[in-house]
């Protein structure tokens, strides 16, 4: 297996994490910054260096058990190897998602850089570099979480770097819990705040071609009256469409951990920010492992864009006072389909056995939360308000009827 090079300061070796609000890596230590293409220059230079030796080492290593010297060992078996690696890689089959299976594998030295941790409550994997540190799962709080082994996941395609750093997004939060009295303190308590974590959430992305054959119902109206009556008229039509309409990215979550209801509440994404997937953006964040594969995902990707398809069709239905769907067929053809990595705040909170997920768009700021009330503070609040009135109505019967 390669030897790997983590993301360090190039000043003085500290820690780079991924800046939202500057764009770029800086260090944790002397808060030097550098662009993802700066560092990428550098981890390729050292990460070459690394694999080089340790090609050599195993080279070394082959030869020895031959029984020949290692200068004699012939590079070209191997390079032919490697090239019918390649070509097998990046072979097209007719089919858009498995062509994307084929060839979005890790690299041996991309997987060496990562490490995996599975959380044995909600059974949640999370991707990490190698040097940011999982203390406690983001989707059910557990505080357990193992390392494990990265496998049988593919290589990110895309991505969209957090522009929302952490202290924006407690800022966030603790505006979002102003003016809620009856919260539980556990909720708004400073310690458990600072807890929110950055997550890269699993998405496909389909592209492909949608065709539409529809029938639909028009009708137009007309009322008029004379001294003695109201007369109406209806007039009824069927109404012939046929369209092709182009779909670009239709996203589907590939999570299971990530409630549906919260994903569409902090949508949408910008996807023109979209950038090629790099390990540069991964300090300090983690990256959920998706559960629901690209061939599970399709049904529903495809599903919202015959839906879409349907929806454009009945707004062609122009001219006339009511319009409805008679019938509908709608099908899609995907012609590519690509990986990408959403950045979301998440804070998970427990209270008496119901779970609360707070979650905030880590690109535009939009946020979600599930908000629990302390039924404590309502019983005490409800006397604090209804304990004045009933001592000034007791007074007033005392001085009205005497008693």
């Amino acid at each position: 297996m390669a030897e790997t090079t983590n993301y360090q300061c190039p000043n003085c070796n500290g820690r780079l994490h991924y800046n939202g609000s500057i764009g770029k890596l800086q260090c944790e230590f002397c808060g030097s910054a550098f662009t993802n293409e700066e560092v990428e220059v550098l981890y390729a230079q050292k990460q070459a260096a690394a694999d080089a030796k340790a090609a050599g080492d195993r080279e070394a290593k082959v030869a020895e058990e031959k029984g020949v010297k290692a200068g004699k060992v012939s590079t070209a078996a191997a390079s032919t190897a490697e090239a019918t690696r390649v070509e097998a890689k990046h072979a097209k089959t007719g089919d858009p998602i498995q062509d994307y299976l084929n060839a979005a594998k890790w690299d041996d030295s991309d997987i060496d850089n990562m490490r995996a941790y599975n959380c044995p409550s909600c059974g949640a994997q999370l991707m990490v570099d190698q040097v940011t540190a999982v203390t406690s799962c983001p989707y059910c709080g557990n505080n357990t979480v193992v390392p494990g082994q990265l496998s049988d996941v593919l290589k990110p395609d895309l991505v969209i770097p957090f522009k929302y750093d952490k202290n924006a997004a407690v800022a966030a939060l603790k505006s979002y819990y102003q003016g809620k009295p009856l919260l539980p303190n556990s909720f708004t308590a400073e310690n458990h705040i600072q807890e929110i974590q950055g997550v890269y959430v699993p998405f496909w992305l389909y592209s492909g071609t949608g065709t539409g054959d529809a029938v639909l119902n028009g009708r137009n109206v007309r009322t008029w009256s004379d001294k003695n009556n109201v007369y109406t008229e209806t007039d009824h039509y069927r109404l012939y469409r046929t369209g092709i309409m182009e779909f670009d990215r239709v996203p589907v979550d590939g999570s299971s951990k990530m409630p549906d209801a919260h994903m569409d509440a902090i949508e949408p994404y910008d996807y023109s920010e979209l950038v090629p997937f790099s390990m540069a953006y991964m300090p300090g964040y983690l990256a959920e492992r998706y559960d629901y594969d690209v061939k599970q995902c399709d049904p529903r990707a495809r599903n919202r864009a015959e839906n879409t398809c349907a929806e454009e069709i009945l707004k062609t239905g122009h001219g006339y006072m009511e319009v409805d769907v008679g019938s509908v067929d709608a099908d899609v053809q995907w012609t590519n389909v690509a990986y990408a990595l959403l950045p979301v705040w998440m804070l998970h909170t427990k209270w008496k056995g119901t779970d609360y997920l707070f979650a905030m768009n880590g690109q535009t700021g939009k946020l979600i939360g599930d908000l629990p009330i302390d039924q404590g503070k309502v019983t005490r609040r409800f006397i604090m308000m209804f304990l004045p009135l009933a001592i000034i109505i007791a007074v007033a019967i005392f001085f009205l009827f005497g008693f």
